[in-house]
């Protein structure tokens, strides 16, 4: 079993932090980028972009005398034995196809759908992450630390409130009637596999090294995604640069900050605090799109930020049970006194 990394090191809680807010304004730069594009080579620019500023780096490092070293890690999948190179490699590959399916998924969504509407599906990603973390990393959260995601789902579910009016599954049934929620409710589960296969990466290697070769693998998947639908490259590059650089510097910066953050705390804190940043996204869709309807995603933005406080700070089991049930106490308040506005 691998020894999980301190639940609370200053230093990855910081790059845990940076990355979320990066992230949030990446989703925003990609929708930008393929609005009224092409998908698979409007994508594809953003990775070659994305690959660019990897493969800069990660050539910085080489050139500071830092080498690139594939590690051993064990069985591959706790079966086979095979060289460091090879593991890495079949890691790698398995990595890129399910992060191609994630990147399919998610631009879509986000070119069907509003901001504020999808991205909080992502918010589901901690629970399918910790069994995944499990298997994969050996790594067993604290049940305390539950409540703290727990929340965090919560709020998620908070923002559609006027849902639930109509019944009590209702909310549910909206994911199974709108593509953008349903996309990204897939692309939650996937990244409950990708995280820790990008931990297991990073360990074998190093951040730079990891993203780099994550970043070329996926530009060749969408190439041939693009070639294969006689995608027009010209027309989605066109009069669209400016976006795709913004999207790919804020992705590079996202990923090279979460990739560090798994050095110091586990995978579950990690993803759990980018997934608050859907807070982040839904002022990012009001700000950048006019969209509209924030107010019970304000409400949830607390609840799921007492969630992340959870995560963050060392508290015994009592003390997070009266934040939770102190936060549920306020959102019920909360939600009472808007009744009429959301109405």
């Amino acid at each position: 079993m691998i020894a999980a990394p301190p639940a609370f090191a200053p230093v990855g809680l910081a790059f845990a932090a940076v990355m979320s807010v990066t992230n949030v304004m990446t989703d925003v730069w990609r929708k930008r980028a393929l609005d009224q594009r092409d998908l698979f080579p409007a994508t594809f620019w953003i990775r070659v972009a994305v690959a660019a500023v990897f493969g800069l780096v990660l050539l910085t490092q080489v050139l500071r005398g830092v080498p690139i070293v594939i590690r051993e890690s064990g069985l591959l999948f706790g079966v086979f034995a095979l060289a460091p190179v090879p593991t890495f490699f079949i890691y790698l590959v398995l990595d890129v196809a399910l992060i191609t399916i994630v990147m399919w998924l998610y631009f879509r969504a986000l070119q069907i759908s509003p901001l504020s509407m999808c991205v909080p599906f992502l918010a589901f990603t901690p629970v399918f992450l910790i069994p995944s973390t499990y298997i994969i990393l050996g790594q067993k959260p604290q049940p305390i630390k539950l409540l703290g995601v727990a929340l965090i789902v919560a709020g998620s579910l908070v923002m559609h409130r006027t849902l639930f009016a109509v019944g009590w599954l209702a909310p549910v049934k909206a994911v199974l009637e709108y593509k953008g929620s349903r996309y990204m409710l897939i692309v939650a589960l996937i990244f409950s596999l990708t995280n820790p296969l990008d931990a297991k990466l990073v360990k074998m290697s190093d951040v730079y090294t990891e993203a780099f070769a994550y970043g070329i693998g996926l530009c060749i998947s969408f190439y041939l995604l693009a070639r294969s639908q006689k995608g027009d490259f010209a027309a989605a590059a066109r009069g669209n640069t400016k976006w795709i650089v913004l999207a790919a510097v804020f992705d590079a910066v996202s990923l090279l900050f979460q990739l560090a953050s798994y050095a110091y705390i586990p995978v579950v804190i990690t993803v759990s605090i980018k997934r608050a940043g859907i807070v982040l996204s839904v002022f990012a869709g009001w700000l950048f799109f006019r969209e509209r309807g924030i107010t019970d995603k304000v409400i949830a933005a607390t609840v799921m930020f007492c969630g992340v406080l959870i995560l963050y700070l060392d508290v015994t089991f009592a003390v997070a049970l009266a934040m939770v049930a102190a936060t549920l106490l306020g959102m019920s308040i909360a939600l009472y006194a808007t009744r009429e506005k959301t109405a």
